[in-house]
């Protein structure tokens, strides 16, 4: 089994590089086989179709994103837990900067589209649950409650800004500047506080 999880992600990982170097119209199923050093056969084995290894890759990529965020949002204090799920989100396209950027590359609803896996659908259409359920948290432990208001006043706390402040380096390329995540802790911490005042 481990030789089989191996050569799934060496699979995508092969997949990743093509999509990003050459655009997700050039990695063709045979494209993604001569890159990979897969056998076409075997794509079709894990995948079922190209459009499922895209999605595959792209749901690979999500949850290795959201692993450092959902382990910093259990910080025992409020603040630094929400403060810490925020800039894991700037760290996390900082050191992986391969799947961060094909995050910004796709639209989920377009992947739902487009999979014919029901297992797939499922899974893209369930991603972003863990998220939404510590940002809920988050927002009860720091604000109180987790009103409809301070949930939103939390998402763009910890989601909103940090996206923001990272998306612009992951879609042109630029690199990430080394003063961007102090900014960033104090807007965060801003934002969070204002709605306390």
């Amino acid at each position: 089994m481990p030789n089989a999880v191996h050569a799934k992600d060496a699979i995508l990982d092969a997949a990743r590089e093509l999509v990003l170097e050459r655009g997700v119209q050039h990695a063709t199923v045979s494209a993604i086989s001569e890159e990979s050093g897969a056998p076409i056969g075997s794509l079709y084995h894990h995948f079922g179709s190209r459009d499922d290894l895209v999605a595959e890759l792209w749901v690979r990529a999500v949850r290795r994103s959201q692993v450092t965020f959902l382990a910093a949002a259990r910080h025992p204090n409020a603040e630094a837990a929400a403060v810490g799920a925020a800039l894991s989100i700037h760290d996390f396209a900082r050191e992986h900067r391969d799947d961060a950027r094909l995050l910004v590359s796709f639209r989920r609803e377009d992947l739902l589209q487009d999979t014919r896996s029901p297992r797939l659908a499922q899974a893209l259409a369930d991603l972003n649950r863990p998220l939404g359920e510590a940002v809920a948290e988050l927002a009860r432990r720091f604000f109180g409650r987790a009103t409809r208001d301070a949930v939103a006043q939390m998402t763009f706390a910890v989601i909103d800004l940090p996206f923001g402040a990272v998306r612009r380096h992951l879609v042109t390329g630029a690199e990430f500047p080394d003063s961007l995540r102090g900014p960033l802790r104090a807007a965060v911490r801003a934002a969070l506080r204002a709605r306390r005042r």
